[in-house]
């Protein structure tokens, strides 16, 4: 009995029932993980496509070039600026010629379209609200005469947005409690077939500590390596994704990080990966304490 105060019985990590619990967590930690990845990578496909709706300021046919020089200027240095590109009343001829192929200078005997900026707003500004702010500085400055705004999009582009969020917000939690009821089975069957070694040990004088610790050093064993599994999976996973939504819906055009990001980037992979870690070892534990604890506490009839 004085062996059983000192050292724990060894639970072998190689046997046969190391591989459905392995891979039950995996899975639900792959799906969990993608879920939260889906979300990320659609922050950044929606801020992409939010930043790609130009703000078109356009002025009057005496505005001096200079003039619009200088509001270029300005407009860098604002919080809301991502870039700007200056389009002259000569060059929007020559645009509108090679996209229709009519010379409206011809047409008309004198150059209607004005000179235009497009200014590119940055995503966190995308909004009505902002939008609606924006518009009524620009009008302020010197020669504008119509500031165009595509703000129905924006709030189509805001509204999907919330949909999407809300329903992978849902599928998460869905998954955090499929993932307990699952694993729990998984671990539950992996343990009944200990049970005699549990009732062996509580004979001889285990403690209940004594008993349950190398089970739940086992569950820290099997959620490790599942989310082995389950991070390279999921890196694999959005490679391929990021790789054909820039194809698919960006030409290929899309930036979805650079250095001013990467840190952040980084981070948030880092924690999210170690919160599925968590995530993973705490349900496992707990599983097979519960489960452990169960058979701790059954009668000899309920072990056959």
């Amino acid at each position: 009995m004085s062996n059983f105060n000192t050292k724990a019985p060894r639970i072998s990590k190689n046997d046969a029932s190391l591989l459905p619990p392995v891979l039950s967590i995996a899975v639900i930690l792959y799906l969990l993980g993608l879920s939260g990845l889906i979300y990320y990578a659609g922050q950044k496909i929606v801020n992409n496509l939010k930043e790609k709706v130009n703000v078109n300021i356009y002025f009057t046919a005496n505005t001096d070039e200079k003039v619009i020089l200088s509001i270029i200027d300005t407009l860098k240095t604002r919080d809301y600026c991502k870039q700007t590109f200056y389009l002259s009343s000569e060059e929007a001829v020559y645009t509108y010629k090679k996209e229709l192929e009519q010379d409206i200078v011809e047409i008309l005997g004198y150059n209607p379209l004005p000179a235009s900026i497009e200014l590119s707003v940055k995503a966190n500004f995308a909004d009505s609200k902002s939008l609606r702010i924006i518009e009524k500085e620009l009008y302020t400055l010197q020669g504008v005469s119509e500031v165009i705004i595509q703000t129905g999009l924006i709030d189509e582009i805001n509204n999907n947005k919330k949909i999407i969020s809300g329903t992978l917000a849902i599928l998460g939690l869905l998954f955090i409690i499929i993932a307990f009821f699952l694993i729990n089975s998984t671990l539950r069957l992996n343990i009944y077939s200990k049970r005699f070694l549990i009732r062996s040990m509580q004979l001889v004088g285990a403690t209940e500590t004594f008993i349950i610790k190398p089970f739940i050093s086992k569950a820290f064993y099997y959620a490790t390596i599942g989310f082995v599994i389950a991070a390279l999976f999921l890196s694999l996973t959005v490679y391929i994704i990021v790789k054909q939504a820039n194809e698919l819906l960006f030409s290929g055009s899309a930036i979805w990080t650079n250095s001013a990001h990467l840190k952040q980037d980084i981070v948030f992979a880092s924690l999210y990966l170690l919160f599925l870690l968590i995530i993973g070892i705490i349900i496992s534990s707990v599983c097979t304490y519960w489960s452990t604890k169960r058979y701790l506490h059954s009668n000899i009839e309920d072990l056959y």
